[in-house]
């Protein structure tokens, strides 16, 4: 039995930041680090605490249960309202499973739940960006519903694939991320 809570920024204790921020690190560190974008602690927590993000936070309801409800969370998925490009869309920044709870349907929970709320609030699609090294992050976001996007860095439309049938052989620059979407409307 999972609980759930859903909360934005201010409504965080200082404790609960500091228990997403380690799941996170856990999560993440290592596949950051070796990436294009860096380890830059300040940065990102800057992001991931930003003053318009909105939590869903997943915990162990037996464990929180005995812990009077004040257990770490399992998972969780930090996400935005964004406009880009004329369109409404939930921004996922963050989708988050502890290594323990891996597989047993928080992540697909988690992606239903932003499925309902980006519906709910009118947005017309998710919108989140996956490093191509998290083949397991890639692997579920693709079984979840995910396409590439068009604003992806390396997205190329029908036309494009054809115009690089007659390409001169020029390099173009390869991306280490890919910006994925899923459709709510």
């Amino acid at each position: 039995m999972f609980s759930l809570d859903v909360r934005d920024v201010p409504s965080l204790t200082a404790g609960e930041q500091k228990q997403i921020w380690d799941l996170w690190e856990a999560n993440m560190r290592s596949l950051v680090e070796s990436s294009s974008f860096g380890w830059n602690p300040k940065k990102k927590r800057k992001e991931l605490f930003h003053r318009n993000a909105r939590f869903i936070l997943v915990y162990d309801g037996d464990r929180a249960a005995q812990n009077g409800g004040t257990d770490r969370p399992i998972a969780f998925s930090m996400f935005r309202f964004e406009r880009d490009q004329g369109e409404d869309l939930l921004y996922c920044y963050e989708l988050q499973v502890s290594q323990a709870f891996r597989r047993s349907g928080l992540g697909h929970f988690l992606v239903d739940k932003l499925t309902e709320i980006g519906k709910h609030y009118g947005m017309s699609k998710i919108m989140l960006t996956v490093l191509k090294g998290n083949i397991d992050a890639r692997r579920f976001y693709s079984k979840a519903g995910f396409e590439l996007d068009p604003t992806s860095p390396e997205y190329e439309s029908p036309s494009e694939e054809l115009e690089e049938l007659s390409d001169n052989g020029d390099e173009e620059a390869t991306y280490d991320y890919e910006i994925l979407s899923k459709v709510l409307r």
